[in-house]
């Protein structure tokens, strides 16, 4: 081999180049293009139940539900019965209960009323335990039984039942 008489290379600089490169600093190399992409479904799944719910109805519930009003009616009823209150006895019952209120003179009414006090026998409702609706397509009426726990002066609390019907968007005492 001959000798090399050439001299040595001199160094020679590199230039960074002007956007430095992006490491990835994730580990094992995972993308999160698939974690986005379950993302996006289960919320469209969700907007589609919502907006699904809303279409049918579901959540446009307002005002009290028939229970509640049917509790209202008992304890309107019962309170007036309490208080001798005619006027509400007849705005609150139906039936037989309506025709004895509607036609009983107030004289007549607050002798009858004065005789049940002394004698204690005016019902105090201390809980409404069940309701059952009995729902009823036009003409007939939609009717509802109501289990209470009620007691009068001096005896123990026994179960009774309250016949209802309902008369527009009101529940009345029938029985």
């Amino acid at each position: 081999m001959s000798p090399d008489n050439s001299r040595p290379a001199a160094p020679r600089r590199i230039e960074p180049s002007a956007a430095p490169k992006k490491v990835s600093t994730r580990s094992g190399g995972r993308r999160r293009g698939p974690w986005i992409a379950a993302a996006l479904v289960a919320l469209l799944a969700i907007a589609g139940v919502v907006a699904f719910a809303l279409l049918r109805g579901g959540t446009s519930v307002t005002g009290p539900s028939d229970d509640e009003k049917i509790r209202t009616s008992i304890d309107t009823f019962t309170t007036a019965l309490r208080d001798g209150d005619l006027t509400a006895l007849r705005g609150v019952t139906c039936g037989a209960l309506a025709s004895f209120y509607g036609g009983i003179s107030e004289v007549d009414f607050a002798a009858t009323h004065d005789a049940a006090v002394a004698s204690g026998t005016v019902p105090v409702v201390e809980s409404v335990d069940t309701i059952q609706i009995t729902e009823a397509e036009p003409p007939d009426q939609t009717t509802a039984i109501a289990q209470v726990t009620a007691r009068t002066e001096g005896a123990e609390p026994s179960a009774r039942t309250f016949d209802l019907a309902l008369d527009g968007e009101t529940w009345k005492v029938c029985a």
